[in-house]
This record gives structure tokens, sequence and C-alpha cells, in this order.
């Protein structure tokens, strides 16, 4: 099929769009920024903060919980203000190019502050708390607009799963190769390894290159699409109490509903989970710096399992079911090999199938979360013609991406705040050494970790029961717009 920017003006108003493979590429390629941000935040941040620069855990979670609380209302800023955006370049690529250099900029110093902030607490809160807003809010700049693409891209239900698909196994692409590189080359630079500074400032630099490098990629690939995508009406602008009104109005359908309250507990559980896998996998597992860093490397079959897999499951089951059920079974097989190694039935660490073991768990259960976000992101893309017929063509991508992100900003910040209470009541001490830490401690922080993620997992999955969307919804979504 034709690539929507040749199309002409009769072929445009077709209601059936199927996006080309450079368009996906494209368009994927841009949540690899995203991906390296989460990855760095989620994994890094609290360690770097608390056991290398020695800021209490409690401020350093704190400090965290805030910035992703103060970017989450950003969300929902942006992305109504990108919906109504006007200019020659459309709504979402001019956010796209402002948002480039600061990203980088502001990602370089996150991690590497000034001496005289290290050598105090609370300059040190201070300066985490204002540089992990300065960097979320940029990427929110980039990325909602960015990912707000994708519906006009393709409506076809079957392939927004497909482009749903380059758009996840990017951005975990980008989250794993920066925690490779991290785990297996740059803390190594450190005699210290991932317990001293050198890694995470080098972190810095390269995760800054890389995310203005990705953006810029997908910003300029998607240029020639603009002409194709839906201009709003002008307008003289909504009081901020009239646009408070508006957003709430998505809270009527109950599709919406289920996505974000679904997005709400899997966002905690995002954030308790990243926070604590690498105190997990340091201290619990014992494993080393190059042993860890084989984790990520992971990806590079788990993220090709899912791009085919989650497609395919879709198709075959629809996407609520399909989701569902990749759900149940990340939860089931969730604890499965810490109940063995509490009970003493895992092999030893210095077994030879003690390290293989902990990387198929790994590999099984990152493909069935990767293949779950997948068909959860593409149901998402479907509710944008299902508002779209409640008021009457108006497009919302930017206010429906936002929302989704804005809950599980708000209580991924939440989940971070969580773990730094689980080191806490687990007694876990601060500059802690490898096999310095207390067994009872180690037991603890499982037995606290756990039940708290499988919680919130259970949760998220049970919201996804009340959405109604379905192949045969969609499509009698799509005729409506067209006939109006």
């Amino acid at each position: 099929m034709s690539d929507p920017a040749e199309l002409n003006p009769a072929e445009k108003a077709a209601p059936h769009k199927i996006a080309t493979p450079s368009t996906k590429l494209f368009f994927g390629v841009g949540s690899v920024a995203f991906g390296i941000k989460e990855s760095a935040f989620g994994y890094f941040l609290l360690i770097y903060y608390n056991q290398v620069l020695g800021l209490d855990p409690f401020l350093t979670g704190a400090a965290l919980a805030v910035a992703m609380a103060v970017d989450a209302m950003a969300d929902l800023g942006v992305g109504y203000w990108s919906d109504h955006f006007r200019s020659a370049w459309g709504r979402r690529h001019p956010f796209m190019y402002a948002a480039l250099i600061p990203i980088g900029a502001c990602f370089f110093f996150l991690w590497n502050p000034p001496e005289a902030v290290q050598a105090e607490q609370d300059a040190l809160f201070i300066y985490l708390t204002c540089m992990a807003v300065l960097v979320r809010f940029c990427v929110t700049f980039f990325e909602v607009p960015n990912a707000s693409m994708g519906p006009e891209l393709s409506n076809d239900y079957d392939d927004r799963t497909r482009l749903s698909a380059f758009r996840y196994g990017f951005g975990w692409l980008g989250g794993l190769t920066i925690g490779v590189l991290s785990l297996m080359v740059l803390f190594n630079l450190d005699p210290a390894a991932q317990l001293g500074p050198i890694g995470y400032e080098y972190l810095g630099l390269v995760g800054a290159l890389a995310m203005m490098g990705v953006g810029l990629v997908s910003a300029l690939g998607t240029h020639r699409h603009i002409p194709t995508f839906y201009q709003p009406e002008a307008h003289g602008g909504r009081t901020v109490g009239e646009a408070v009104k508006y957003v709430s109005t998505l809270f009527t359908s109950v599709s919406f509903r289920a996505v974000f309250f679904a997005a709400l507990f899997l966002g905690a559980a995002t954030g308790l989970s990243q926070a604590l896998m690498v105190y997990v996998n340091t201290f619990f597992w014992g494993l080393s710096t190059t042993q860890i860093g084989y984790l990520p490397l992971l990806g590079v079959i788990a993220v090709p399992t899912s791009f085919l897999l989650a497609p395919r499951l879709a198709e075959r089951f629809g996407k609520k079911h399909a989701a569902i059920g990749l759900f149940l079974f990340a939860i089931l097989f969730l604890p499965v090999p810490y109940v063995l190694a509490l009970a003493g039935w895992f092999p030893p660490p210095d077994s030879s199938i003690y390290v293989p073991l902990i990387m198929l768990y790994y590999l099984v259960e990152t493909s069935a979360i990767i293949s779950m976000q997948i068909v959860f992101g593409s149901m998402n893309s479907d509710l944008v013609e299902d508002r779209s017929v409640q008021f009457e063509g108006q497009r919302d991508e930017g206010l429906i991406f936002a929302a989704r992100n804005f809950c599980k900003k708000v209580v991924s910040g939440s989940g971070i705040l969580l773990a730094g209470g689980v080191l806490w009541m687990a007694n876990f001490p601060e500059n802690a050494t490898v096999g310095g830490v207390e067994q009872d401690v180690l037991r603890n922080l499982i037995l606290l970790f756990l039940p708290a993620l499988m919680g919130l997992y259970l949760l998220s999955c049970w919201c996804l029961n009340s959405y109604a969307i379905d192949r045969q919804q969609h499509q009698r979504n799509l005729e409506s717009l067209r006939a109006n």
C-alpha cells in the first residue's frame, strides 16, 4: 500500500489506513529515548544517589516520587496542548523538535552533580528533585506528541498492534541497551563497579547523546506525514476550568476507565519492580556486575519474541483477552524462583546451572510482560475513534496517551516510594557490600517485595475486564466517523 504522505486528497479521506514498514520504523524508534530514560531512572538512579552518593534512601525515594508526580501533571498539559496546537508543522512535530537539546542537557547534569552539592544531604536532595523533574518534563515534551502520532498513522485494528509492537520493541531495546552498556562497560570503568561514581557519570553522557540522536531521527522520519494529519479548528482557547472539565469527559467511557486504572496499578508495580531489581540481583541472587549485565542481553531474544507473538495473539483472541492471558501468565510465573530459593530448592550459587536458570526465568517473564504491553498499547489506540464518535470528529490522541502516562507516573512514583519503604522495613543497610547483608534482611526484602508486586499486577489485570472495544466495535466506530 502507498505511503500516507503520498496519497491524494480523496485517498486521504478513506477510513482505512495501514502504516508502511518505514513509517513503523521511524515511529517506533522515537520510543528509544523514553526507554533509555525509564531504564536509567528505574534501575540505576535510586542506587546511584543512595549507595554511591550517600543520600538517605527515604529522601532518595521521596525526591524521585515528587519528580514523577510533577511530571504526571505535565503529561496532561502537553497532551492537551499538542491536541489543539496549530502550526505549519502540524500538532506534534514542533514539540518534538523543541525538546531535543533540553533532553540531552538535563539528562547529562542529572548524573553529574557538582561536588559542592554532593557534600550536603539537603542540597543533594534538592538537586536530585529538580533535575529529575526537568529530565522527566523534557522527555514528556517529546514522548507524548511522538506517541500520539500512532493512531493517525494506522487505523486498522490488527495493524495497530503491529505498530505498537514497533513502539514497545524499540522502547525496550533502548532501555535494555543502556542497561547492558552500563553494567558490562561503563560501570567497569570504576574499580568499585556499580557502587562507584564513574560509570554513572558516563551513563549521563552516553544517554544524553543517544536520546537526542534517536529523537531527531524519529521527528525527521515522520515529518513527511504532517500533511495527512488532523488539523484542529482554530478557537479562542479555553480557560483552565474549561480545559479541566474537557479532560474529565474522558471518564465517561467505560473502556477508557479500564485502561486508565489498569495503567494506574501497572505503573505502581513497574516503579516498585524497577527500583528494587538491582538490589535483588546484586544482594539476593549475588550476581556480579557482568552477570547482571547479561540479563538485559536477553532482550535480544525477548523483544523479537514479543514482536512476533503479541500481534498474533491479539489477532487470534482479540486484544482484551490476549492482554489478560499474558498478564495472568506473568503474574503466576513471577514468584517461582524466589519461592524455590527461599525454600532451599533452587540450585546453589556455585552450580553450573544457577545463572542460566535465573536468565531463563527473566527471559520468559520479560517476554510475557513486553507482549502484554504491546497489546495494551494497541488497546489504548482504539480509544481514539471511540471518543471521536462521541465528540463529533474531535481527535484527542495526545490527551488519551497523556492520561495513561499521568496515572502511570503518579503511581510509579508511589511505587518508587514504596520501594524505599520496603528497604526501610527490611532494615536494608546503607553502603551495603555483596555478601555483607544478613540473610534475614534479604529474606524480609523478598517477603515484602513479592506480595506487593503481585497484588499490584493482579489489580491491573482485573481492571482490563471492563474494556469494551473489540474488532467489531472498532469497525463500527470507523464506519460512524466515515458517515459523518
